[in-house]
C-alpha cells in the first residue's frame, strides 16, 4: 500500500486524532499555574506593606473569583466580557480600597457594620461576573445558567478535596521542618500557604474543565443522597428547637444560627433542582425537592417575622436592614420556585420551567448585593 494513499492517510489520521487535545490540556496546565500564581502575587504582595488585616477582607475573595473567571475568559471569552471585567474591577477595588475604618483600643482595624456588610457584598458582583464569562454569548438562556450553577457544585467538591489534599502536604511539610527550623508554621502558613489557598478554586477549575470534561457525576450523586437527609435534619432541627424553648424572636445567636441555615438549604435545594435532568420523568427525588422548598420558605418566614419584631423593637440598623432584605430576596425566590415545582408535579408544567424559576432570579442577587455593597454605606454613613 502507498504510503500517500487515502487509506493511509485515513487511518493515520484517526490514530493521531487524540494528539491535538493532549497538546491542549498540557498547555492549559501552564495556563492554570499562571493564573494561580498571579492570584497568589496579587493576594499576598500587596498585603506585606498594606497590612493583612486591612488588605485580605478588602480585595482577597474578590480576586480569587477573577482569577476563576480570567480562566474561562482564556478558554473562549469575547473582548465585551474582558471591557467589562476591566471596568468592575476598577471600580469595585477603587472602592474597596477607600472604604473608611477606625482603630481598636489595641490597634486591630474596626470597621462599620455597614462597611463590613459592603465588603461581605462585594464578592458577590464577581460572582455574577463569573457566570457571565461562563456562560458566555448564552448568559440569558436558562440552560447556560444551569450549567454554571452545576459548575459551582462541581467545584465545591472538588475545590474541597483539593483543599484537603493540601492541608495533608502542608502539615507534613511543615512536620518536617520543625526538625531542623523553630517555628516555621508561621512563615509558611503566612506566605506559602496563602499561595495555596488561593490558588486551591483555580486548581479545581482545571480539573473539573479538562480533566473532568466540565460533568462528574459527583454533584448529581451527592445531592440525590444529601437531599433526603438535609430534610430530615432541618426538619427536626427546626422542630426541637422551637419546642426546646429556642426563640428567634429575643434569641440573636439562635436567629443568626437560623438564617445561616436557609442559607445552606437553600444552597442544597438549588443545587439538587440544577443536578435534574430536562427530560426525567417526576420521581421521588422531585418530591424529595419539592419538600425541601417547603422548609426553607417556613425557615424563611420565620427569620423574616423575627427579624421585621427586631427592627420594631430594637429600631434600624445596617445588619438588621441586610438580613430583612435577604430574607424578603430569599422568599420571593423561594415561592416563585415553589409554585414553579407544583407545577411540575401536577404535570402543568415543564421541567424548563422549574429551571427558569431557579435561573432566571440569579440577577436580582447579584443586584441586592450591589445595593448593600454600594447604597446601604452611604445611607449609613459608613457606620
Amino acid at each position: 500500500m502507498e504510503a500517500d494513499s487515502v487509506a493511509v492517510r485515513v487511518w493515520r489520521a484517526r490514530l493521531e486524532y487524540a494528539e491535538p487535545a493532549r497538546t491542549l490540556d498540557r498547555r492549559w496546565l501552564w495556563h492554570t499555574l499562571a493564573i494561580a500564581l498571579c492570584v497568589g502575587a496579587l493576594v499576598r504582595i500587596p498585603a506585606l506593606w498594606l497590612g493583612e488585616e486591612w488588605y485580605y477582607p478588602r480585595m482577597a475573595p474578590s480576586l480569587v473569583i477573577l482569577a476563576l473567571a480570567a480562566y474561562f475568559w482564556l478558554r473562549g471569552g469575547d473582548r465585551a466580557g474582558l471591557m467589562a471585567g476591566l471596568a468592575l474591577t476598577v471600580i469595585v477595588a477603587t472602592y474597596a480600597l477607600l472604604l473608611p475604618y477606625s482603630e481598636g483600643e489595641r490597634g486591630q482595624l474596626v470597621y462599620g457594620d455597614s462597611v463590613t456588610m459592603a465588603l461581605l457584598h462585594l464578592p458577590v458582583l464577581f460572582w455574577a461576573y463569573l457566570g457571565f464569562v461562563f456562560a458566555g454569548s448564552a448568559w440569558r438562556e436558562a440552560d447556560a445558567r444551569v450549567r454554571y450553577l452545576r459548575y459551582n457544585g462541581e467545584l465545591l467538591i472538588l475545590g474541597s478535596l483539593v483543599g484537603l489534599g493540601g492541608l495533608v502536604f502542608s502539615f507534613l511539610t511543615v512536620g518536617l521542618f520543625e526538625l531542623v527550623a523553630d517555628n516555621p508554621e508561621e512563615l509558611y502558613f503566612e506566605n506559602v500557604g496563602v499561595f495555596g489557598a488561593v490558588a486551591v478554586p483555580v486548581a479545581a477549575t482545571y480539573l473539573y474543565d479538562v480533566v473532568f470534561k466540565r460533568r462528574t457525576g459527583i454533584a448529581s450523586v451527592l445531592a440525590r443522597v444529601f437531599s433526603p437527609l438535609f430534610l430530615i435534619m432541618t426538619s427536626t432541627y427546626v422542630v426541637v428547637a422551637l419546642v426546646g424553648g429556642q426563640n428567634p424572636f429575643i434569641d440573636r445567636d439562635f436567629l443568626i444560627v437560623f438564617n445561616g441555615l436557609l442559607l445552606v438549604v437553600l444552597g442544597m435545594t438549588v443545587l439538587s433542582i440544577a443536578e435534574r435532568g430536562r427530560e426525567v420523568e417526576v420521581g421521588w427525588a422531585d418530591y424529595v425537592n419539592v419538600a425541601l422548598l417547603v422548609v426553607t420558605l417556613v425557615i424563611d418566614l420565620i427569620a423574616l417575622s423575627a427579624i421585621l419584631f427586631r427592627l420594631t423593637a430594637y429600631g434600624l440598623t445596617p445588619n438588621r436592614v441586610v438580613v430583612l432584605g435577604a430574607n424578603l430576596v430569599v422568599m420571593t425566590h423561594l415561592a416563585w420556585t415553589c409554585r414553579a415545582y407544583f407545577g411540575l408535579l401536577r404535570g402543568k408544567r415543564e421541567s424548563g420551567d422549574v429551571r427558569r424559576a431557579v435561573t432566571g432570579y440569579l440577577p436580582v442577587y447579584a443586584g441586592w448585593a450591589a445595593v448593600v455593597a454600594f447604597l446601604l454605606p452611604l445611607v449609613f454613613r459608613f457606620s
